[in-house]
C-alpha cells in the first residue's frame, strides 16, 4: 500500500477498501490462466519452455493421496507398480571388493534410515511408493559423527515427500527459486529448499532449510526434456476411478432399495374431488392419531376407501458390467499396468496373460534401469563409499556396484529354462546375464554352487542336477574324508 492509498483510506475507508479490492482483481486477471487439454490454444505456443509447450492439467496432491488411501482400485494399482518395480528390494553387491567392504555395506543397510525405522530395502519401497503416488520423492544425505554412527558408516538417508518442499521461497543469493528448487544462471538445480517441519501438522514450522543439490536425490520419472517436477501416475485417472466408485455406489443403492421391498400408498378422491380421509371444515381429528403403516410376514390387511398400494421396482442399469470393465481398462492404461492387475483373470488365457505381462515387465524394467538405479541407487553407493573412505574404514572408494532387481516369476518355468539353455548353447546369451535377470549376484551364486558341490562330495551325495553326472563318482566310491 503506497502513500496515496493510505491517505484515501484515512479520509474514506470505503474508497480505500474498493481501491485495494480493485488492485487484487487486476493482479488476478494479469496472472496466466490455467489451460486444459482439448482447447485450441493448448498446442499453438512456442515459447521455448517445455512446460509452456504442453497442456497444463495439474491435479491437487491432496486429492491424489486421498484417492489412493480410500479407493480400492487405486491401492491395487499402486501395489502392482511397487511389487513389480522394486519388490522386496533391488540388491547391490560390490564387484571384486574385499570382505571388509561387503561387511560394512551389509551392516549399513540395516541402519541407514535417518529415522531409525526401516532398512535400506524398506526405504527403497517407501521411496518408490511415494514416487508413483505423488510423482516424486526426495532423499537427503545426512552425515553423523563417528560417535553417533557407533561403528557403522556415518551416513544416513532421510526420505521426504513433496509436502516438505518450501514453495514460499522465490529467490536466494541472486538465483531463482521455483517450487522449492533453486536454479543458477544456466538453469541447473543447485539447491533445494525444505520446511523444517510439516506445515499441516501441529508442530508446523515455516522456517526453511537450504540443502545443496549434491546432498539431495530428486527421484522422479522424467518424461520430457526440461521437466522440473514429477507427475503422479494417478493424475490422468482420478476422475475415471471416481466415476467407477459412483457407478458401483449407485448399483448398491438400487440393490438396497430392492431389499427393502418398499410400498407406497396412494389415496383416491371422491365424486366431489375431496381426498378420502381428509378433514373438512371444523371436523375434529381422530383420537387415534396418525396411523403407522408396516409390513409383517403373512399379514392380511384391508385398505381404506380409495387407497391402493404400489411396490417399488427399481430397474437395473443396462450394460453396467461392460461400462465398469471399460472404465477399469482405461484406468489401468493410465496407471501403466495391465487390466488383469486389478484382479480380474476371467477373460484371459495363458498366451494373452503372458504377452501382457511381458509388456508390463518391459515397462517396469525401464524404470528400474533408467531411473531407480542411476538416479537413486548408484548415487547412494557412491556416497556410501565416499563416507567410508573419509571415515578411514576403506582404503579406496572406487568399487563398482552390481544391482539386481527382484526376478519376475516365470509363468512357464520349464519352457523358459529350456529356451535359456538353447540360447547359451548357441552363443546368444551368457550365464551371468541370465543370473542377473533372476535377481542374483553371479559371483555369489557361483561361490554357493561350488561350496554346495564340495560339501555334497564330502558327504558322498550325488544329485541328478549335478553336471557332469560322473563328477562325484570317485568320491562316492571312497570313504568320506574325516
Amino acid at each position: 500500500m503506497n502513500v496515496m492509498d493510505r491517505a484515501i483510506q484515512a479520509v474514506s475507508p470505503v474508497w480505500g477498501a474498493k481501491r485495494a479490492a480493485a488492485r487484487r482483481a487486476l493482479g488476478y486477471l494479469n496472472k496466466p490462466t490455467q489451460r486444459y487439454v482439448g482447447k485450441p490454444g493448448d498446442w499453438d505456443r512456442n515459447t521455448g519452455n517445455p512446460d509452456d509447450a504442453r497442456p497444463a492439467r495439474m491435479v491437487d496432491r491432496k486429492r491424489v493421496i486421498d484417492l489412493v488411501a480410500s479407493d480400492p482400485f487405486a491401492r491395487k494399482a499402486l501395489s502392482a507398480l511397487v511389487n513389480n518395480t522394486v519388490g522386496w528390494g533391488i540388491t547391490g553387491a560390490p564387484k571384486k571388493s574385499p570382505a571388509t567392504f561387503r561387511k560394512l555395506w551389509n551392516d549399513w543397510l540395516k541402519v541407514c534410515d535417518w529415522y531409525g525405522r526401516l532398512g535400506f530395502y524398506g526405504l527403497q519401497e517407501l521411496a518408490v511408493r511415494t514416487m508413483f503416488r505423488e510423482g516424486e520423492a526426495f532423499i537427503v544425505f545426512q552425515t553423523l559423527s563417528l560417535a553417533e554412527a557407533n561403528g557403522t558408516i556415518p551416513l544416513r538417508l532421510q526420505l521426504l515427500d513433496a509436502g516438505m518442499v518450501a514453495t514460499t521461497i522465490y529467490s536466494h543469493g541472486g538465483n531463482d527459486v521455483v517450487d522449492g528448487l533453486e536454479y543458477d544462471a544456466r538453469g541447473r538445480v543447485v539447491a533445494y529448499h525444505f520446511y523444517e517441519g510439516r506445515p499441516s501438522q501441529r508442530w508446523a514450522s515455516y522456517r526453511t532449510v537450504r540443502v545443496p543439490a549434491e546432498d539431495v536425490i530428486h527421484l522422479f520419472v522424467q518424461e520430457y526434456v526440461g521437466q522440473r517436477r514429477g507427475q503422479s501416475v494417478f493424475n490422468t485417472i482420478v476422475k475415471r476411478l471416481g466415476d467407477i466408485d459412483e457407478s458401483v455406489e449407485a448399483e448398491l443403492v438400487r440393490k438396497n432399495v430392492e431389499a427393502c421391498f418398499a410400498a407406497f400408498i396412494t389415496q383416491g378422491v371422491d365424486d366431489n374431488g375431496v381426498v378420502f380421509g381428509e378433514l373438512q371444515g371444523d371436523a375434529e381429528a381422530s383420537p387415534i392419531g396418525v396411523q403407522s403403516e408396516g409390513l409383517t410376514p403373512g399379514m392380511i390387511s384391508r385398505l381404506g376407501p380409495g387407497e391402493s398400494v404400489k411396490f417399488g421396482d427399481p430397474k437395473a442399469s443396462g450394460g453396467l458390467n461392460d461400462i465398469l470393465r471399460l472404465a477399469l481398462l482405461s484406468a489401468a492404461a493410465g496407471a501403466g499396468i495391465t487390466y488383469e492387475h486389478f484382479g480380474d483373470l476371467s477373460n484371459v488365457n495363458f498366451s494373452s496373460y503372458k504377452a501382457g505381462n511381458l509388456e508390463f515387465q518391459r515397462s517396469t524394467g525401464r524404470i528400474q534401469f533408467n531411473t531407480l538405479i542411476p538416479v537413486f541407487l548408484d548415487r547412494v553407493a557412491s556416497r556410501f563409499q565416499e563416507a567410508a573412505f573419509l571415515a578411514g574404514m576403506m582404503p579406496n572408494r572406487s568399487y563398482e556396484m552390481t544391482w539386481s532387481p527382484p526376478p519376475f516369476e516365470s509363468i512357464d518355468r520349464k519352457g523358459d529354462a529350456e529356451a535359456d539353455i538353447l540360447e547359451m548353447a548357441a552363443g546368444l546369451e551368457s550365464r551371468p546375464n541370465l543370473v542377473v535377470a533372476r535377481g542374483y549376484d553371479p559371483d555369489q551364486l557361483r561361490a554357493e554352487i561350488a561350496e554346495d558341490r564340495k560339501q555334497n562330495g564330502a558327504a558322498k551325495l550325488v544329485f541328478a542336477g549335478d553336471a557332469p553326472p560322473t563328477q562325484f563318482a570317485a568320491a562316492a566310491a571312497t570313504p568320506a574324508a574325516a
